[in-house]
């Protein structure tokens, strides 16, 4: 992904500040050059900046969501402790553009005179501020987010343990920190990914099963950032506080989210991990109204959090496949030509094929059996002239749309394994 490097009113407040930007982000005049120059320490801070529609706002008129005062207490800590620190913006397929990369705030560096190193730690704040001014003015050339690439990518920044340049372990030369551990990875995002295995559009955010599915899900298509450091925490700041004009999730989805980004990231954690080592953070993230860009942002998908007017057509697993088949049987093709006629009838703004499967089959198979039968159901709908379908494939299902079995409370009735194999057709008008 490409992002616009600033927007043309940020770049009139560096320029009048005398910092300017060196092409890798990093300050290259003024108060900040000493920490490009400095030794890094061992501990490493890395602050994503989620730069996309949804967030950012998707005009110049949006009130988009601005980090800085709850990420400030971060940057603080990571200048008290002198870390090696890395600021970056994503958006799109997940591609981080680093504003500041690798920046030493090692405020003791060839400086043992206690004055000048109280006034190199505010210095070293302040810069860190301008890089994560300017991380929030991105703007994204492509759609959408991929949240778990972006942390694979500052996984791999962690993982490098830059360390002294000389090879010598730090000393303390008169400073309160070290720059010792494993340092922190710091995620300002609303969590509302449309890309990759975490897409959340088709998502009802109500049944914690459905996070099961979605762990199943990367696991299966290797997504999760399994290179994240050994005790290095992490940390998500403002999950479901979308900008002013998008749709928002209720306190219940909301919960929902954080429950979903904590397993993920404890799914991306070494066994020994502790429950610490992953946390969401209710911090306040107050809007702002963002510099309109010299071009449009590009269109970004919506999670609607349900907002929509939507109605759902279940097709029972009997109608369309035999066990462990994919192949759509004759009463079903015709089932399927009604329900496409139905939604041509009227407007529509999406339809969503989610593909499911009772729980007789293997695990390792009911992700892309699922994913095959809702795949094949799409090609129907196209087919009969029902436009921008997509699928998705859920693996088992969650709780059944109609009652099953009334009465029995069994789940291994005929009627309800029937409804466990089904496709459901979500049409949004």
């Amino acid at each position: 992904m490409v992002v616009r490097r600033l927007a043309p009113a940020l770049v009139v407040v560096l320029l009048s500040a005398g910092i300017t930007s060196c092409g890798d982000g990093t300050p290259a005049t003024g108060k900040c050059d000493w920490m490009k120059k400095a030794a890094q320490s061992r501990a490493h801070t890395v602050v994503l900046v989620d730069a996309s529609a949804s967030l950012r706002g998707s005009t110049g008129a949006d009130r988009g969501r601005d980090h800085t005062e709850a990420v400030i207490p971060y940057l603080e800590k990571a200048v008290k402790q002198r870390n090696t620190v890395s600021v970056g913006a994503f958006a799109g397929a997940g591609d981080v553009e680093w504003s500041a990369l690798r920046l030493s705030t090692d405020w003791t560096w060839e400086n043992d005179n206690p004055d000048n190193q109280g006034e190199r730690e505010t210095d070293a704040t302040a810069c860190l501020e301008k890089n994560l001014a300017q991380a929030q003015e991105t703007v994204p050339t492509s759609g959408g987010t991929d949240i778990l690439a972006a942390v694979r990518s500052a996984a791999a920044v962690l993982g490098e343990s830059p360390g002294r340049e000389d090879g010598r372990e730090e000393s303390g030369n008169g400073g309160s920190g070290n720059g010792s551990g494993p340092g922190e990875l710091i995620v300002l995002t609303d969590g509302l990914s449309t890309l990759g295995c975490v897409d959340l559009r088709p998502a009802t955010f109500a049944d914690d099963r459905e996070i099961d599915t979605f762990a199943d899900l990367c696991r299966d298509a290797a997504e999760l950032p399994q290179e994240i450091p050994a005790g290095v925490p992490v940390t998500f700041v403002g999950l479901g506080r979308t900008a002013g004009a998008q749709p928002a999730p209720t306190p219940a989805q909301a919960g929902w989210l954080n429950r979903l980004w904590l397993r993920l990231c404890a799914e991306s954690r070494p066994k020994q991990a502790g429950a610490e080592d992953c946390r969401a953070v209710d911090t306040p993230v107050p809007g702002s109204l963002r510099r309109a860009s010299a071009s449009k942002p590009p269109v970004d998908p919506v999670v609607r959090f349900g907002a929509g007017r939507s109605e759902t057509y279940p097709v029972h697993g009997a109608a369309l496949f035999d066990p462990n088949s994919a192949v759509i049987r004759e009463p079903g093709l015709h089932e399927l030509t009604d329900i496409a006629r139905k939604v041509r009838s009227s407007p529509w703004a999406e339809v969503q094929v989610l593909g499911y499967v009772d729980p007789r089959g293997g695990a390792g198979n009911n992700l892309s059996l699922s994913q095959q039968r809702a795949d094949a159901v799409a090609e129907v709908l196209t087919a009969h002239g029902v436009r921008g379908v997509t699928a998705y494939g859920r693996g088992l299902a969650g709780a059944c749309p109609k009652q099953v079995a009334a009465g029995s409370g069994a789940r291994d009735t005929d009627e309800a394994l029937q409804c466990d194999r089904r496709v459901d057709i979500v049409v949004t008008k």
